[in-house]
């Protein structure tokens, strides 16, 4: 075994065991390329050095680009699922949380905006229309808009029964797609 396909050898497993300290898939396949270009080198294949450098080249791009976007896709990232589970629970607090309407909410469309958590979100009304400077309160939220409805002041312990079991079973519906997403 001559020095280069010792070196390719040395660098393909020192790039596959990277992968244990830095995981991104591509040390791994790095190091696949390599350890290949040096199997190709130790048969005879191929014999002088650029050659070598072109194929560890080109089978590092045949390996990196598209086997990294097809792990990624068949097993999602830790970071990729906490955030779904993050948002999903902080959703899950805020509902039924009242805010205060800034600009005109309706149901018709996504154009009237909340203060909440210290900053404006789009909202839209699940029953007619929130004028600014009212109270509203949370139900869910689709993406970046907050579903909301007013707040009931004028008794009436039945609506807001009633308002409570749709709010559940619209917020199960949402977890449910956030889960299948």
């Amino acid at each position: 075994m001559d020095a280069w396909t010792l070196t390719f050898v040395v660098a393909g497993i020192l790039l596959v065991l990277s992968e244990l300290l830095f995981p991104s898939l591509v040390g791994a396949f790095l190091g696949l390329a390599a350890l290949l270009t040096a199997g190709l080198r130790g048969l005879g294949v191929i014999d002088s050095l650029p050659v070598s450098l072109l194929v560890f080249a080109v089978t590092s791009l045949a390996l990196v680009i598209p086997g990294r976007i097809l792990i990624q896709r068949l097993v999602p990232g830790r970071s990729e699922r906490r955030k779904d589970e993050v948002d999903v629970d902080q959703d899950r607090d805020a509902m039924g949380e009242q805010v205060v309407v800034v600009e005109d909410v309706a149901e018709e469309h996504d154009t009237g905006r909340i203060r909440f958590q210290g900053t404006t979100w789009q909202a839209r009304s699940t029953h007619g229309v929130i004028k600014a400077g009212d109270r509203a309160q949370l139900v869910y939220r689709e993406g970046p808009i907050w579903i909301v409805e007013p707040v009931v002041v004028d008794g009436g312990a039945r609506i807001l029964f009633e308002r409570l079991e749709t709010a559940e079973a619209e917020a199960a519906t949402v977890e449910k797609a956030v889960r299948e997403h």
